[in-house]
């Protein structure tokens, strides 16, 4: 257990560095001092990868709990476990992205909840590596959406690259990287760095999907990018000092 996650977050590291290496740096959005913020967010990445340690090893408990066999039988009843794995896998990633709208969603919009993201919003300059930033409960309510995959009998080799793409998005979409044009084709069913950066602006509780636009499109979220200046925006909406409740999320 412990050495998958480790390769998870060599993942995550790895793919992070690619980001910043090959779009970012050549091409920032904002001007950072990386070296002045390095230590801090790389801080806060070990404290999450002590928190995703602690999740690991009750998720196993987790999926026995919410998908017991007769959940199971059902779906084989019904045919989806017998579907092509491209079709399964398309659901997993849907049921998945809908469950982290719903509990972003809640986050922004109930002062208890609030208290579990609050910790990510601190971020003040939007880079690959504060988007580890985040509270080990805020952490635990988007890994259940994870359960879409077992749920669907997704192989474990499959999985290896499900968490290999999921660490290259998540870095992609929070790296100081320029707003481009081509972005917008993207943005009609997918998540981009201009999109997501708009959440973690004055703007707040908008552009909420994690991988596709879809659901913040249908239910009333979703700002375009194209009609906002970059520079006019400011990230960070919570300028508090961090105490360990904001990082732990009560």
């Amino acid at each position: 257990m412990i050495t998958q996650i480790m390769i998870g977050w060599l993942a995550t590291f790895i793919t992070g560095g690619l980001v910043w290496i090959l779009l970012e740096k050549p091409a920032p959005l904002r001007d950072i001092k990386y070296a002045e913020v390095f230590l801090k967010d790389f801080g806060a990445a070990l404290i999450s990868i002590f928190f995703t340690i602690i999740i690991a090893y009750a998720y196993a408990d987790l999926i026995k709990l919410l998908i017991p066999p007769s959940v199971r039988e059902f779906l084989g009843g019904l045919g989806v476990l017998s579907w092509p794995l491209w079709l399964r896998l398309i659901l997993a990633y849907l049921l998945k992205d809908f469950w982290y709208y719903v509990a972003h969603w809640w986050m922004h919009h109930n002062k208890y909840l609030w208290q579990t993201h609050l910790w990510h919003h601190s971020i003040q300059q939007l880079w690959w590596l504060a988007a580890q930033r985040t509270s080990f409960t805020s952490r635990f309510l988007f890994q259940i959406g994870f359960i879409a995959y077992p749920l669907l009998s997704i192989p474990p080799e499959v999985m290896f690259y499900v968490g290999l793409f999921g660490a290259l998005h998540e870095n992609w979409t929070h790296s100081n990287i320029k707003w481009r044009s081509w972005m917008g084709m993207l943005e009609w069913i997918f998540v981009t760095p201009r999109s997501h950066s708009l959440h973690h602006t004055q703007i707040g509780a908008k552009n909420l999907g994690s991988y596709f636009t879809i659901f913040d499109r249908l239910f009333g979220t979703h700002v375009n990018p194209a009609s906002l200046d970059p520079n006019e925006q400011t990230f960070g909406v919570v300028d508090q000092p961090i105490t360990w409740q904001k990082v732990v999320g009560i």
